[in-house]
C-alpha cells in the first residue's frame, strides 16, 4: 500500500524524496543519516523482513492505516483507506508515490509541521518537512480480490522504509473494518508472532507491527 519517507526512502508501495544542494540542507541530511545509523538501530540490506520483538530505543516513523470494507467492496474491490504518518523526518522536499493498480479520490486530510503538501494523481508532494511532521491522507484503492473458493483476499503493502541500500525500522498499525454479516475472518499472512500482533474483535482486524525490511500483508476472508 502506501509509503512515505525522505531522501529515496519508502514506507509502502514506493516513495522518493528530493533534496536541494544548500549547505543547510546537506546538514539536515547528515543529521537524518546519523539518527538512523546509530548503534542499536537494526537495518537490513536487501529488504529481507525482520520483525522486532521490542521497539527500537530511538524514534521510529509510524504509519497508521484504516481500511474500511463495505458491501459495495465485494462487487468492485474498492476499499476506503485512511493513512497517517507520524514522526516524518525533516527534509527540504519529499514525494510520496502510490503504486496501486487502481487508486482514486486521493486527498490530504491534515498536515502539521509541513510547509506545503499537494496531491497530484498517485503522489503527494511535500516541501519544508520539519521535525515531528505528520501527514494524513484519504483515498480509495482496489485491494480486495475475490478468490476461487468464494472468499476474498485483502492485500496491502509493501511497507518499507529505505535509504540507499538499507532498510530501517518502521512501525505500522492497521485497523481493517469489515461487514461481519457478509464476511468471516479466516487469517493473515504473516501470521501473528512476536513483532506482528493480530487482534480480531467484532468487525475489526487490528494489526500492530515493528519491523525492518519489506512487509506485505494479506488478510483472508470467507463469505458467510
Amino acid at each position: 500500500m502506501l509509503t512515505a519517507l525522505v531522501l529515496a526512502g519508502c514506507l509502502g508501495p514506493d516513495c522518493r524524496a528530493v533534496a536541494g544542494n544548500t549547505s543547510a540542507q546537506d546538514n539536515e541530511l547528515e543529521d537524518w543519516l546519523g539518527e538512523d545509523t546509530v548503534p542499536g538501530v537494526p537495518q537490513t540490506g536487501k529488504g529481507e523482513l525482520v520483525f522486532l520483538s521490542s521497539p527500537p530505543e530511538t524514534g521510529t516513523l509510524h504509519s497508521i492505516n484504516t481500511i474500511v470494507i463495505t458491501r459495495a467492496s465485494l462487487d468492485g474491490g474498492w476499499a476506503k483507506i485512511g493513512q497517517c504518518y507520524k514522526g516524518l523526518d525533516a527534509v527540504p522536499a519529499a514525494e510520496v508515490v502510490y503504486q496501486y493498480r487502481n487508486l482514486r479520490h486521493l486527498r490530504i486530510q491534515s498536515k502539521t509541521n509541513i510547509g506545503q503538501a499537494v496531491a497530484r494523481g498517485q503522489t503527494v508532494q511535500l516541501t519544508d518537512v520539519r521535525r515531528d511532521a505528520t501527514l494524513c491522507i484519504q483515498a480509495e484503492a482496489q485491494i480486495l480480490y475475490p478468490q476461487a473458493n468464494g472468499g476474498f483476499l485483502l492485500r496491502n503493502g509493501p511497507f518499507h522504509r529505505r535509504f540507499l541500500d538499507g532498510y530501517f525500522p518502521l512501525h505500522v498499525s492497521m485497523d481493517v473494518q469489515f461487514p461481519a454479516k457478509l464476511l468471516h475472518y479466516v487469517g493473515t499472512s504473516p501470521e501473528s508472532q512476536p513483532g506482528f500482533k493480530v487482534e480480531v474483535k467484532d468487525e475489526h482486524v487490528h494489526i500492530d507491527t515493528w519491523f525492518a525490511g519489506t512487509l506485505r500483508v494479506e488478510i483472508q476472508f470467507s463469505e458467510r
